[in-house]
């Protein structure tokens, strides 16, 4: 299916979900489950970019601002946030009268202490540039920088390690210590490892009436169904075959080839998101032999990308070399495109005589939880044999995957779906790759660079031009492929109404008719 079909399906597919908003009687009641891929590794939504978290805990907490249904900032917790003339200080008017699922009203103490709590433990380092936050009044908090960064309110506003709002007596307490207590429109009931987590509609819910409708994660969000209980389920083929027996309503995500076979099924409704994710093959540039910049050339010339997404998505996929999604300000053009799934097995032949490869083991690691990482992998390796490498292909569980590619040792080549980063734009996409943690293994100069201007030039040309920077790093040095542009397909129960596809299935303003 071409992606121009795919798109115009994916139209379709959301005209008819708002023909079935408009054409039917919302209604509160009854329960719904949702099945998703794995179980998240806390519920305190500030420690981890767990999408597992993300999924549940954007249902339980609210943030000062967040992103609307095309990525962009928008307020949320926040009436109006006000920049001062030299660029540092930021003061977040509150909306009055916001309950916390313990009954407290929120106030100014309550977000000032959240914002210093995650400035400490924090998975995002949004905050470290903070000189001090304080509370003036009731309903305001003002955040003073240290120095200028014209993209602070859109770093605040990340959902991939979300800032939220808790009560203050809970903003002391270590990371996973708290209770599980917010604003948002669902209130936590109980967690039970490796079966689900359960939540139930908070009567209490203040919607934003600043807004009339729901928009991304913000927006007039109004809960309808009565508890929702998020299942973990890892295996594609027991997801797809809870919903079509009704033990699901809906599924986080459906395998590709399912979503094609029921797509005209009338108890099923299929959506598709489409861009998901880039899918990435990382490289660790401290340990040979991909510490050398021609084997890694080398690999970049030789992969056939198109063959490694086709199999990976199961046709899911479009072929794009940018860092960032066309039609967006830091789209950077055709940069690096020259070098994008050139399919050159000679070339790549070439490069690796000329890095004096002796036949060392390449190893990739990867994960059995993400069918696409491991078929990455496995595809991936069976190319690179062709221009005589020694490839090892090592599978183990996503926990594992993911802290030992943390460190310098022990791996070589590590394939990503890299997905809630490139949404919320350039900034966090660039962190990812930036300082001494950087997940190529490496600090690099012109990564740094390209980051520091980023965050501190004020004009957006200048910005512009470091994100383009990056780019060019990325791809001169060889770090990291992106392989192309993953889709995802969401599936409701055709009972379920008002659903819309978005970065995580949120449950509020849906109802089962």
């Amino acid at each position: 299916m071409s992606i121009r079909t795919q798109t115009a399906r994916a139209l379709v597919a959301f005209g008819l979900a708002l023909v079935a908003a408009t054409g039917h009687a919302q209604k509160k009641g009854g329960d719904i489950v949702m099945a998703q891929q794995a179980q998240p590794p806390t519920l305190d939504v500030m420690t981890t970019t767990a999408q597992a978290t993300r999924n549940i805990g954007m249902h339980i907490f609210e943030t000062l601002v967040t992103r609307d249904e095309n990525g962009n900032v928008i307020n949320d917790l926040a009436s109006k946030v006000d920049t001062s003339a030299d660029g540092l200080s930021y003061t977040f008017t509150l909306r009055e009268g916001v309950k916390f699922h313990n009954g407290k009203e929120m106030t100014s103490a309550d977000a000032k202490a959240s914002l210093e709590r995650y400035g400490r433990i924090g998975a995002s380092p949004t905050l470290k540039d903070v000189e001090s936050i304080t509370a003036p009044s009731k309903y305001q908090v003002v955040v003073r920088l240290k120095k200028t960064n014209p993209g602070f309110v859109e770093m605040l506003s990340s959902p991939r390690a979300p800032a939220a709002i808790i009560p203050a007596e809970e903003a002391g307490k270590d990371a996973g210590k708290i209770e599980i207590i917010g604003t948002g429109p669902f209130q936590f009931v109980e967690y039970k490892p490796d079966s689900h987590v359960k939540l139930k509609r908070f009567d209490g819910y203040v919607p934003n009436t600043n807004f009339q409708k729901p928009d991304g994660f913000s927006g007039r969000k109004t809960p309808y169904v009565d508890t929702a209980t998020i299942r973990f389920v890892p295996e594609g083929g027991a997801r797809t075959a809870g919903l079509q027996s009704g033990e699901f309503q809906l599924l986080e995500q459906m395998p590709t080839d399912a979503a094609k076979r029921l797509a005209k099924d009338p108890n099923i409704r299929v959506y598709e998101a489409m861009p998901w994710a880039f899918q990435l093959l990382i490289f660790n540039a401290s340990l040979p032999p991909t510490d050398n910049l021609k084997v890694r050339q080398a690999i970049q010339a030789a992969l056939d990308y198109e063959e490694i997404m086709a199999i990976s998505t199961d046709g899911a996929y479009r072929m794009l070399h940018g860092w960032q999604h066309p039609n967006t300000p830091y789209f950077a053009g055709d940069l690096g495109k020259d070098r994008y799934n050139t399919n050159s097995l000679d070339r790549g032949r070439a490069l690796l005589k000329e890095s004096g490869y002796k036949g060392e083991e390449l190893l990739i690691f990867t994960d059995s939880q993400f069918k696409n990482h491991r078929d990455v992998a496995v595809t991936a390796a069976e190319q690179l044999k062709k221009i005589g490498m020694n490839v090892n292909v090592k599978v183990t569980d996503w926990p594992t995957a993911l802290a030992s590619t943390a460190k310098k040792d022990g791996w070589n080549a590590w394939p990503l779906m890299f997905g809630i980063e490139p949404y919320e734009g350039p900034y966090n996409t660039v962190s990812f790759w930036w300082g001494e943690k950087a997940r190529i293994q490496v600090n690099d100069p012109a990564i740094d660079s390209a980051y520091q201007r980023l965050t501190t030039s004020a004009a957006l040309p200048d910005r512009q031009r470091a994100f383009a920077d990056f780019q060019k790093q990325m791809i001169d040095q060889a770090y990291v492929i992106k392989l192309g542009d993953v889709g995802i397909y969401q599936a409701t129960r055709g009972n379920i109404k008002g659903y819309r596809p978005y970065r995580i299935p949120r449950m509020w303003d849906i109802w089962i008719e």
